[in-house]
């Protein structure tokens, strides 16, 4: 897999961010920005957009983390059952990202974990409180493990808050500090070297 949970605060064992190696993006876990709107986090709530750089993800972007994840089957409308790895990478991403919501499935009478999570506003112009906005979904069926499925769904306004939703909050690699700094330290030794050689 090429997802690593980190934290967002060094050494405080918060795991708020999850790594994707591979397209070297971090990953807001969604249970941060929960009951948050679309339009409170834009303003900075948190101060995740501020402080610490995180901006809101694409679809596309989506889509790249649930394949990097393992997830190979997207809607309902794909032939089911799906494979039994669909929900096991599920419940992995569920487990290193949150935003997990336990409901009565109406469908199946199985427990449902849900998450969801908000994506980049995609019409013109900026969102108002009551722009539509669409959200990133897992469906994990526990008791019925070909069930699960992941898809994009409308869900409401830019002005909803609701604890089952949060965001899903992407930002370029940051860099540990003490990476830099072996980094220059490294560089500096060999200038000392390259110069007593002369």
């Amino acid at each position: 897999m090429a997802l690593v949970q980190q934290n967002l605060v060094p050494g405080t064992g918060d795991h708020l961010i999850t790594l994707d190696t591979e397209t070297n993006l971090e990953w807001l876990s969604i249970n941060a920005t929960a009951n948050l709107s679309y339009l409170e986090v834009l303003g900075s709530a948190g101060g995740y957009t501020t402080t610490y750089g995180f901006r809101y993800a694409t679809g596309v972007e989506i889509g790249l983390l649930w394949q990097h994840a393992g997830i190979t089957k997207y809607g309902i409308a794909q032939v089911v059952p799906f494979p039994q790895s669909n929900h096991v990478a599920m419940e992995t991403l569920i487990e290193l990202m949150g935003g997990a919501s336990l409901y009565p499935s109406m469908t199946s009478g199985s427990v449902l974990v849900q998450t969801q999570g908000m994506m980049k506003f995609r019409g013109p112009g900026v969102p108002t409180p009551i722009t539509p906005m669409s959200v990133g979904q897992l469906w994990l069926f526990k008791s019925n493990p070909g069930s699960s499925y992941a898809d994009t769904n409308p869900v409401g306004n830019a002005g909803r808050q609701t604890p089952e939703i949060g965001s899903y909050l992407v930002r370029n690699r940051v860099m540990p500090v003490t990476s830099l700094t072996r980094g220059k330290a490294t560089k500096s030794v060999r200038s000392r070297r390259a110069s007593k050689g002369k």
